[in-house]
């Protein structure tokens, strides 16, 4: 077997081995009935600490430059990625390997590729933790695939919106309604007056209606999407045009933390109590719904329906 094909081999099968048991964990923990935040903590720290102790800190100590050589592949070639390791694998790994072996080449090259394969389990688990949450939730481990989706963010699968339509059955209602005004917004874009460069007024005015407490909203939803993978550059810019100006400047002039434009933004929806946390978040919606950024819809959903559960707990 060369090098590539083992390394592929081995990758694949730790790949399916850790499949098999992160969802045998969900299982067991969902008959315990504990909450998916804690189970998916805890499987991102197995995997974590199982791949740092039996094979990244061994490759690192023990093959140091073969291994950092590896981990920098593309600085030394460029291409698909199964010919990148196969050239990488072949001359530079392979020469500065013979220097300090001490086990088989071959079984370096699939220690390699069981640490890289659990390193993008770990990186592929945290990132679709929303998408994993809905499974758990749902028991719906046919759609347990554990691999990114091609060319588009989980949230934009056919599998993620059928499984958000079963848990949250208004979402379907919100999207009839949602294409009725589009329909209609479409049937009348027409009549609708333009500035100068094509843009339409309505659009200017909507972003111009945001108030500050809704930017604060968005400011810190924006902050929490800052590592999501899923987070598109262009839903950024969009929001970087909603909340790039709000009335209160205080923020430039006294201590950022003792600024009430830093209190809002930095807690968020929780800076408000009662019917005014229900009130920010309908107002917040109402207005985003003609920009299409669906990450930030949902989760502006989920504050909603979190609302609810709360309102309804107190209510017991």
């Amino acid at each position: 077997m060369d090098n590539i094909k083992r390394y592929n081999y081995f990758f694949q099968k730790a790949h399916l081995i850790t499949k098999r048991i992160i969802i045998a964990e969900m299982k067991k923990s969902k008959e315990k009935n504990r909450p998916f935040l804690t189970v998916h903590n805890k499987i991102c720290k197995n995997l974590f600490d199982y791949n740092t102790s039996k094979y990244t800190e061994i490759l690192r100590s023990t093959y140091t430059e073969s291994f950092n050589l590896f981990n920098d592949r593309y600085s030394y070639y460029q291409g698909e990625s199964d010919d990148v390791i196969k050239w990488i694998l072949e001359d530079e790994v392979f020469e500065t390997f013979t220097k300090v072996h001490t086990i088989s080449y071959d079984r370096f090259v699939t220690d390699l590729a069981i640490e890289s394969s659990l390193k993008e389990a770990q990186r592929h688990y945290r990132h679709y933790k929303d998408y994993y949450e809905l499974i758990y939730d749902l028991d719906m481990y046919d759609n347990f695939f554990f691999q990114d989706f091609d060319g588009i963010s989980f949230a934009s699968s056919i599998c993620y919106k059928k499984m958000m339509d079963i848990k949250y059955p208004y979402l379907v209602t919100e999207r009839k309604e949602s294409l009725k005004s589009e329909k209609l917004r479409v049937k009348q874009k027409d009549d609708i007056p333009k500035t100068s460069t094509g843009v339409e007024y309505s659009t200017i005015e909507i972003l111009n209606s945001f108030t500050d407490d809704e930017k604060y909203l968005l400011i810190n939803i924006l902050y929490s999407l800052k590592t999501d993978s899923n987070f598109a550059f262009t839903d950024f810019m969009k929001l970087m045009r909603i909340v790039g100006t709000y009335e209160n400047i205080s923020i430039f002039n006294k201590n950022p933390k003792s600024t009430t434009t830093y209190t809002k933004a930095i807690k968020g929806i929780d800076y408000y109590s009662g019917d005014g946390q229900l009130k920010l978040i309908e107002s917040t919606l109402n207005k985003l719904s003609s920009f299409n950024i669906e990450i930030v819809r949902l989760k502006l959903l989920r504050m909603r329906t979190e609302f609810h559960k709360n309102t309804r707990n107190k209510d017991k």
